[in-house]
């Protein structure tokens, strides 16, 4: 009964999460353009509802990984309990993110950026570096994750 609540829950919560993304995203590509007025940059096109898709996206980048953190920790105890080898394995594996976001911060440009009609308080040394830092981040993620595809397999099939 249990699981069966669960599944419908999670059901449910993805369909909503789908629906909005569409009406957004919708709303971003179809809403049209702003007028010539309230343009930043004259000449460059920019579309009247980016920044409810960039809200979009925050929202949706918070609600993961507060349910990413939460998950992790509720995991570490229950397996402390049952294993304590195996829950330190999962704290390395923290550990380990938590390096590559540190190393990818620090070789990360904080070079100014020419930005035409930008006025903004983002194009800042620390802000272009963390930003730097989760492009490099998800280049190593993504490297890591072909490499798991490819090789994973070929060691599975000696045992």
């Amino acid at each position: 009964m249990a699981v069966t609540k669960i599944h419908r829950t999670s059901r449910t919560v993805l369909m909503i999460g789908i629906v909005i993304s569409i009406v957004v995203m919708g709303l971003f590509y179809l809403g049209g353009q702003v007028s010539a007025h309230e343009k930043i940059v004259a000449d460059m096109s920019q579309p009247k509802f980016t920044d409810i898709v960039l809200y979009w996206a925050y929202v949706l980048l918070v609600i993961t990984v507060v349910v990413l953190l939460l998950f992790a920790i509720v995991s570490f105890f229950k397996q402390l309990k049952e294993s304590p080898k195996k829950a330190l394995g999962g704290l390395l594996t923290l550990v380990g993110l938590v390096a590559l976001l540190v190393i990818s911060y620090v070789i990360g440009d904080g070079t100014l950026l020419n930005i035409p009609g930008y006025e903004g308080k983002d194009n800042v040394p620390p802000t272009l570096k963390m930003t730097d830092m989760w492009l490099y981040s998800a280049y190593v993620m993504f490297a890591l994750t072909l490499l798991a595809m490819i090789l994973l397999p070929l060691f599975k099939r000696r045992k």
